[in-house]
């Protein structure tokens, strides 16, 4: 009897190269104030800073980027957080096809999105119950991921969510003019209970990564000035409902995404 080799997954290449190209429109308006400029169906030209505007109402000449906003239009897009859906996605898409991530893979990567919607609350509670900004969030999630992922025993698939959820602050960064690389270094170095800690050493079950242990990022980059600083003295906070509905709008797509079989 013959045996089955696993399928790597891939992404339709027209999909995939349109995504891409939403990804860098995402990528350069975020979180930073600028506009984004489109058309409408009736031929009309407008500035927005929504990417969901964007999906929602942009009438693109390009079949690629058409074909991308299709996907994303196919299911309920979050009211906050467009952007950081769609680089969460195309990074997401980009390391899973990079490690040649198998089915098993994939679908741990849609149970890890489904407990990082679930982990926020312990997040929250942290912080009196907020999220801080600055792409913090899910900065956050990455430690609690990597452990689940071992529990599941896949970590193809904890790379490819820290992959992309680091690529969120790297835009974010750089989109506000900064180095990402050298901010994210400062911030790691800033947090070292994310990265030095009893997990990493082979006795994670000894302890808890659940509240009041859970190591929480709370020095962040700040666009206003280009600093780091403590985020917890920052007005903006993302809601809890919002970076929930983010993860959980991505995973949706990358099920769509990943069932697409030709595209013409």
């Amino acid at each position: 009897m013959l045996k089955r080799m696993p399928r790597t997954i891939t992404a339709e290449q027209s999909l995939k190269s349109g995504l891409f190209k939403l990804r860098d429109i995402a990528a350069c308006a975020y979180g930073n104030g600028k506009w984004i400029q489109y058309r409408d169906a009736a031929g009309t030209c407008k500035l927005t800073m929504s990417m969901g505007e964007i999906v929602k109402n942009a009438s693109l000449e390009d079949v690629e980027a058409s074909k991308a906003l299709a996907v994303l239009s196919t299911g309920t897009l979050p009211e906050n957080g467009v952007k950081s859906m769609v680089i969460l996605l195309v990074s997401l898409l980009e390391k899973a096809e990079n490690l040649g991530c198998t089915e098993a893979d994939v679908n741990a990567v849609y149970a890890l999105l489904e407990y990082a919607a679930e982990y926020l609350p312990t997040i929250a509670k942290e912080n009196n119950g907020e999220l801080l900004g600055s792409v913090l969030p899910y900065m956050t999630l990455i430690k609690p991921l990597n452990k689940r992922a071992r529990e599941l025993g896949n970590e193809r698939a904890a790379a490819t969510m820290e992959y992309a959820l680091t690529t969120l602050l790297l835009t974010f960064t750089e989109a506000n003019g900064a180095n990402g690389y050298g901010v994210y270094e400062r911030m790691k170095a800033l947090a070292p209970n994310q990265f030095f800690s009893l997990n990493q050493v082979g006795i994670e079950r000894s302890i808890s990564v659940d509240s009041p242990y859970t190591d929480i990022w709370t020095m962040g980059f700040d666009p206003i000035d280009g600093t780091i600083k403590d985020c917890r003295d920052m007005a903006y906070r993302d809601k809890e409902e919002d970076v929930r509905n983010v993860l959980l709008a991505v995973k949706n797509a990358l099920q769509v995404i990943w069932n697409i079989a030709a595209s013409l």
